[in-house]
């Protein structure tokens, strides 16, 4: 016989709970990706070192003074090689850059007439906004010396070489930078592309021929 069960009926006060659904939704997500649009332009800095003996064998053979591919022609090895690598490329330089790049403002290009490298025996720290080098005036502390031609493309690389001969830049090289001067001497020209300090490349004597070489790599 059916059972009439009434609202207040203790059948809906007792028994265990069947009917009851949890859920539960979390969705988590993560994304790490590398920073692949960033860019660095950094410089590697090498010297080639022919002695007093050298050089004037070579200056003899050649009525004139010699270059570093006058050494490689004649089959004389630099008595020393270094490199360093690292540079800060200033304010100024980046602008040039830039205008280059768009064809705006003072657009003078770093070719073969318009760039040198300058060589000068301090230690101060290269700053953003450094405009020269940090040595003292006079040939005696700073040297810029006119590339030997116009520099040379590679992959992401440019690169120039300037031969410091007997008498130029005897002085202990710790910094260098690059300028855009026409003309060998000891003072900058506008602009100043970059410029590091705390080489410690040693001191070039009377008499000895320096090759600087500088590779700019943009990666």
């Amino acid at each position: 016989m059916p059972v009439s069960v009434g609202a207040g009926s203790d059948i809906f006060r007792k028994g265990p709970v069947v009917d009851l659904a949890r859920a539960h939704d979390r969705i988590g997500v993560t994304a790490g990706t590398a920073l692949a649009d960033r860019s660095f332009g950094t410089t590697l800095w090498r010297v080639a070192r022919w002695d007093e003996e050298q050089t004037a064998w070579a200056e003899r053979k050649l009525s004139r003074a010699p270059i570093d591919l006058d050494f490689r022609a004649l089959g004389v090895r630099p008595y020393l090689v270094t490199e360093f690598a690292g540079n800060l490329i200033t304010n100024a330089g980046w602008t040039r850059l830039m205008n280059l790049l768009t064809n705006q403002g003072a657009t003078q290009a770093f070719d073969a007439t318009h760039t040198r490298i300058g060589v000068g025996d301090s230690n101060t720290a290269e700053a953003y906004a450094d405009t020269d080098l940090g040595a003292a005036a006079g040939s005696t502390h700073r040297w810029f010396q006119l590339v030997s031609g116009a520099g040379t493309l590679g992959t992401r690389t440019l690169s120039w070489s300037a031969s410091f001969g007997t008498a130029d830049g005897n002085f202990a090289w710790n910094e260098f930078g690059i300028d855009q001067g026409t003309a060998s001497g000891n003072t900058v020209t506008a602009v100043l592309l970059n410029h590091k300090a705390g080489i410690a490349q040693g001191t070039k004597a009377s008499g000895q021929t320096w090759t600087a070489t500088a590779t700019l790599t943009f990666s």
